[in-house]
C-alpha cells in the first residue's frame, strides 16, 4: 500500500477538483467547418484516456495510508 502525508493528500484533492472543472469545460460538442460543411466533435473524447489515468490515481489515493 502506498503512503502519503496529510499535505500531499490535500494537494491530491485540489487536483481532483481541477480535473472535475476541466471535464465540465471540455465535455461539450463543438462544430468545425470543413469546406462547406460543419462537423461536430466532442473535445473531451481526445483527452479521455489521459483523464481516466489521472482520475484513477486520484481515486486510489483515498486508500493510501497516512504517514506522520
Amino acid at each position: 500500500m502506498s503512503k502519503i502525508s496529510r499535505e500531499g493528500y490535500e494537494q491530491i484533492k485540489v487536483i481532483k477538483n481541477a480535473l472535475d472543472s476541466m471535464f465540465d469545460k471540455l465535455d461539450k460538442t463543438v462544430y468545425t467547418k470543413n469546406g462547406t460543411k460543419y462537423e461536430s466533435k466532442n473535445i473531451f473524447g481526445e483527452v479521455k484516456d489521459e483523464f481516466e489515468a489521472i482520475s484513477g490515481i486520484v481515486d486510489m489515493s483515498g486508500t493510501w495510508e497516512e504517514v506522520q
